[in-house]
């Protein structure tokens, strides 16, 4: 009975064998390097309305992982689609403020990922404005100011100018819950100095750069957020970074380009701003928007008129 059953054994044996040799080995290492072990990448966060977000993320999210926590304030609800992630305050935001949010999550595999963002509340019924007049060389008496024009009616609520853009600035200002009609002119002013009391302050009053910057308006601090405006200003002698001087301003013009906010990524091609100075300031030319240079001009020498209509003498050499 034993030799019978040594037989096959002996026959599966080599047939073991001799397939092991034609066939290449499993590779344990390979099989698991197949396995997903990234964290999710936490994409964007746009607020739908004053009480509810949405968070978008680069892959499906796990519904039972999430856990969400911010401070004054609580999540009452919330729901998962896919790789997007809405959800619900207990109290609505008001306009022009914010709210910190964190959160984790984990993917269909178990990775996670953290996150802290910022929610502004949603302006659904935004002013149209431009930016109209400014300076970038002011004084004690006539500091670095920027005007914006509004060209319908609506509330200026989260609306961000920004010295430079979204994700590179070096000062800004978020507008209040302010109604507005078309046709008011609004002032900010960047730098210390004399302050009309109508005016708004910039966060940091560190001045705006004299002679290469730009200047661009969002329609909130949202890091996604639209541009709404923009402009570039240059001395068309700088030679480093393409003319622009900086590495972070050549980058925040190729954004503006790239975006179609500005009609050219070449510092040749920015508002000349050799002939301003604290009273003549860059002037928008009849509300013309092409997103060129072709724009502005440089009011007369105490020609400018912020708070009011641009003036229409113009600097002559």
């Amino acid at each position: 009975m034993t030799r019978y059953l040594l037989i096959p054994l002996l026959f599966l044996t080599l047939l073991c064998s001799s397939c092991g040799c034609s066939q290449p080995e499993i590779s344990l290492y390979d099989l698991f390097d197949q396995v997903d072990s990234s964290p999710p990448v936490f994409l964007s966060a746009t607020m739908l309305n004053q009480n509810t977000a949405m968070l978008s993320f680069n892959e499906s999210i796990d519904k039972n992982s999430v856990s969400l926590w911010c401070e004054h304030n609580s999540v009452a609800s919330f729901t998962v689609m896919d790789k997007t992630l809405t959800l619900s305050l207990a109290q609505s935001l008001s306009l022009a403020t914010s709210l910190a949010l964190e959160g984790r999550v984990e993917d269909k595999r178990g990775n996670s990922v953290q996150f802290c963002i910022e929610l502004w509340a949603k302006n659904n019924t935004p002013a149209t404005t431009l930016i109209n007049e400014f300076t970038t060389k002011g004084s004690e008496t006539n500091p670095d100011r920027v005007e914006l024009v509004v060209t319908s009616r609506g509330n200026l609520a989260g609306l961000t100018l920004y010295a430079g853009v979204a994700d590179d600035w070096t000062d800004r200002f978020v507008f209040p819950d302010r109604w507005v009609e078309r046709g008011t002119y609004i002032v900010v002013s960047f730098s210390k100095g004399e302050q009309n009391a109508a005016w708004y302050t910039s966060e940091q009053q560190a001045g705006l750069s004299s002679n290469n910057g730009c200047l661009s308006l969002a329609m909130s601090p949202e890091w996604t957020s639209p541009v709404l405006d923009a402009v570039v200003w240059g001395n068309m002698s700088t030679s480093t970074f393409e003319g622009f001087g900086s590495a972070s301003l050549l980058a925040q013009v190729n954004s503006l380009f790239q975006s179609g906010h500005w009609n050219s990524n070449e510092s040749k091609k920015a508002v000349d701003s050799n002939a301003t100075t604290a009273t003549r300031s860059f002037c928008r030319d009849r509300l013309i928007d092409t997103n060129s240079c072709d724009d502005w001009y440089v009011c007369a020498t105490k020609g400018a008129t912020f708070g009011s209509l641009n003036a229409t003498d113009r600097y002559i050499p």
